[in-house]
């Protein structure tokens, strides 16, 4: 059989990342410019050409992306950028990796300034470029297929010592808890390595990877920032390449997950009978702390590619998030055989799941609904049938194994 592999992204942040440096580097690697246009149009409702143009940046070729002149300045609220993504025609690999990156910047936002999202003043974050570098990204991971992103160590400028909020910003460092930070070999002259941006990106979509995987390499791109310091090459570097799935023959699945403290704990069964009903293959919830001691709960659901549209629109009708986490999962499934026995001399009858490793069964459940209705027909309680069902079910394993 073929070896199943999946698309892997290294992102070599050699002098920083901003959201148009990452932009212009995955444009280099080859992504679809058309799009990537295409994309941004759409969201903000007029064409828009993601053009670059070749720089240097101590000494290494890189692309700058031009970013267009007559983007709007006007600032938005987080709401008002998110419907802008959700209104627009994309394909659900774009939106949802969209609406996931904005997600996490405006939590951060907000527990760095401790306001309620619905409550921020974005500034710059809420300017059409925030849209086209977030959008723009989303479009060409979707066009280069790529399945799982890993971030190198991130260089981080020294404090600042000029009695502002800080550099690194605060919220950048919100954003990258959880992955390795390194020493800018910059210094001062590069006061800000990594923008909240790319850090929002790194937080929602990748994880750290302290070395460089072990892969095939099949394309680089180069992405160069606006400053050319003297002491390093400010560009980002794309390594994309594949590498040899660590769950041969799983099942890729989409795992979906939301943080919700306001939603009423009688409407909780509700969202997950919701969410099923939508195509998820599993739903969820995990009890959880969030900001400010408040109890909440983490509902989660497990769904097939091609359901994710239905699932992700039932987590906003049936729920109060604002946003929803997605990523890919794999799961190794045993195979499956589902057979009948009889309870008793003509019947009723129950389903059997028999799960097979290697050709020998190794488990086997009795399907609960058979097992109640059995129970009502035979007049019985249904943990006595559950008992009985188990016990066949038991020696089936053993004839099947034998």
């Amino acid at each position: 059989a073929e070896p199943i592999t999946m698309n892997v992204l290294y992102v070599d942040v050699v002098g920083g990342a901003a959201g148009d440096m990452l932009l212009a580097a995955l444009l280099d690697a080859g992504a679809s410019r058309t799009l990537v246009s295409e994309s941004v149009s759409a969201v903000l409702g007029r064409r828009v050409e993601c053009t670059t143009t070749e720089v240097r940046r101590h000494g290494l070729r890189a692309l700058a992306l031009s970013v267009p002149a007559d983007l709007a300045s006007r600032v938005r609220r987080p709401q008002e950028l998110l419907e802008a993504i959700e209104r627009a025609s994309l394909s659900d690999g774009v939106r949802t990796r969209a609406v996931a990156v904005l997600t996490r910047l405006f939590d951060a936002e907000g527990r760095v300034h401790g306001v309620e999202v619905e409550a921020l003043e974005l500034e710059e974050l809420g300017e059409d470029d925030t849209l086209l570098d977030v959008v723009g990204i989303a479009a060409a991971l979707d066009s280069l297929r790529v399945e799982r992103i890993e971030v190198s160590p991130i260089p981080m400028p020294p404090p600042s010592a000029d009695g502002s909020h800080g550099s690194p910003a605060p919220v950048t460092l919100e954003l990258l808890s959880g992955f390795v930070l390194r020493p800018s070999v910059a210094g001062a002259e590069l006061a800000e390595t990594v923008t909240p941006t790319a850090a929002a990106i790194f937080s929602a979509l990748a994880r750290t990877a302290p070395e460089i995987p072990e892969l095939e390499l099949r394309r680089v791109g180069m992405g160069g920032g606006t400053r050319d310091p003297s002491s390093v090459a400010n560009v980002v570097r794309l390594l994309l390449g594949t590498v040899a799935s660590d769950a041969d023959g799983a099942r890729r699945l989409l795992a979906l997950d939301a943080n919700v403290d306001d939603l009423s704990p009688e409407l909780v069964p509700d969202a997950i009978d919701a969410l099923l009903a939508a195509g998820a293959l599993d739903a969820w919830t995990t009890p959880i702390v969030m900001k400010a001691g408040r109890p909440a709960v983490t509902i989660s659901a497990l769904c097939e590619r091609d359901a994710l549209s239905d699932v992700r629109r039932a987590f906003f009708e049936a729920t109060t998030t604002l946003g929803v986490r997605v990523h890919e999962v794999a799961r190794p499934e045993l195979e499956r055989r589902v057979v009948e026995i009889d309870l008793a001399d003509g019947g009723p009858r129950v389903r059997v799941k028999i799960g097979i490793l290697d050709g020998r069964a190794v488990n086997a459940k009795p399907e609960h609904a058979d097992v109640v209705e059995a129970a009502r027909k035979l007049g019985r309680p249904v943990r006595s049938v559950h008992a009985q069902a188990s016990t066949l079910a038991q020696h089936l394993i053993e004839t099947w194994s034998a």
